[in-house]
């Protein structure tokens, strides 16, 4: 009785070492692909950090604008003020 007791106790304790090893291997493969994900992500992030510092440079703005004069076919070469002819001058 006591040799079943025993080998009934192995027995669970086996299958409980399975089954934590088998969640093991299911954590690290979250694991893994979370952090792929988080390099996309960063590539991502500094792709786009890149892209906006181009788009905020001084003389990028200064092209965009020019550009936007061209297209409203204002004169001058300068963009009018929105307030401008509405008498709201301060």
């Amino acid at each position: 009785m006591r040799l079943a007791t025993v080998i009934l106790v192995l027995a669970v304790i086996a299958a409980a070492l399975v089954h934590l090893r088998r969640r093991e291997i299911a954590v690290r493969y979250e694991i893994q692909r979370l952090q792929a994900q988080q390099v996309r992500l960063r590539r991502k992030l500094w792709d786009q950090q890149v892209r906006l510092g181009c788009l905020t440079a001084p003389g990028e703005i200064r092209s965009r604008a020019e550009e936007m004069v061209m297209r409203n076919g204002q004169a001058g070469g300068y963009l009018a003020r929105r307030d401008a002819g509405q008498g709201t001058h301060r």
